[in-house]
């Protein structure tokens, strides 16, 4: 199984501007996939922007030590990763703080989509993962784009997993709204965040509607509040949602540190076409793992019994 993660690269300050690290959600899925999918036969790619300078080259590196490959990574001369400030407060929450707009990953599509085209038709990729966020990262003649792209990769037997993250810093609710609209019909597997949901849509009317409206064949949905989380996958009928199964973690809302490794390991189970029971039951255990550790990222030791 081959599988690319889109989406942008940030450079990750944490309480002190001398504890930098590398990172975004998108990145930090795709290597705790990485790690999982060695025995699992999973091939992970990742397809972002970045610049030339050390930081970006040292990003770069540190995705290769993790086995990711990075072929599809393009490096621009005049542009630079976002840049990102995570702000613990007094109860433990983090708060994420964006400073480059115009950062790299924008223009992943305007030096022409041909790399990542050529690779999910022509070089053997099963499937795309895609976050709300970087959807949002591209102009709209480029989100276009991407919509051709799925649309060739699905009609070629390809699988799309997409998450539905939302940040007020890169688009409104509204182009949220719109755009949802056309990528979720191509979606197999959706991860929902309840609140993430609720600040798009303003309600939870037409929850479920949606989903089978678009035709997405499972759906993670994640209610989130300040001391765990509920997790339930469903898949679709015809006509409703069938509740499978149901976790409690101990993630709180806005723990985006635990939720990416929920996300890769709830993925590594289901591509490796485990039931959806033991799918989450793995998730639950390396995001749980994540939670005991102060970096974004686990030591690859700390998950060697389940890799």
């Amino acid at each position: 199984m081959k599988i690319v993660f889109l989406g942008e690269a940030l450079v990750e300050l944490n309480h002190s501007p001398r504890h930098q690290t590398y990172g975004g959600n998108i990145v930090n899925r795709a290597l705790y996939l990485a790690r999982l999918g060695g025995s699992r036969n999973i091939n992970v790619s990742y397809a972002t922007c970045i610049g030339i300078e050390k930081v970006s080259m040292k990003m770069l590196q540190c995705w290769q030590r993790e086995n990711i490959d990075t072929s599809l990574v393009k490096c621009l001369a005049t542009k630079f990763p976002n840049l990102c400030f995570i702000e613990t407060d007094n109860h433990g929450q983090r708060h994420y703080h964006y400073w480059n707009k115009d950062n790299a990953m924008r223009y992943y599509f305007s030096y022409g989509p041909a790399l990542l085209n050529h690779a999910l038709i022509n070089n053997g990729y099963d499937a795309i993962y895609i976050s709300g966020s970087s959807i949002a990262a591209l102009p709209d003649d480029d989100k276009t784009l991407l919509l051709t792209l799925l649309d060739a990769h699905k009609k070629k037997g390809g699988k799309v997993y997409l998450d539905n993250s939302f940040r007020s810093d890169l688009w409104s609710t509204r182009q949220a709204q719109y755009w949802y609209e056309k990528i979720f019909p191509y979606v197999d597997i959706a991860f929902v965040d309840l609140n993430d949901e609720m600040r798009i849509w303003g309600s939870s009317r037409a929850l479920t509607q949606r989903y089978i409206k678009w035709g997405c064949r499972e759906v993670v949905f994640k209610q989130a509040n300040k001391n765990e989380c509920t997790v339930c996958s469903l898949v679709i009928t015809s006509k409703s949602l069938l509740r499978v199964a149901s976790i409690k973690l101990a993630i709180q809302h806005g723990d985006h540190i635990a939720e990416n490794a929920f996300v890769a390991g709830y993925l590594a189970e289901r591509i490796n076409k485990q039931t959806i029971t033991q799918s989450l039951l793995l998730a639950q255990k390396l995001s749980h793992r994540v939670t005991t550790c102060s970096d974004a990222i686990i030591p690859s030791d700390s998950m060697r019994d389940i890799m």
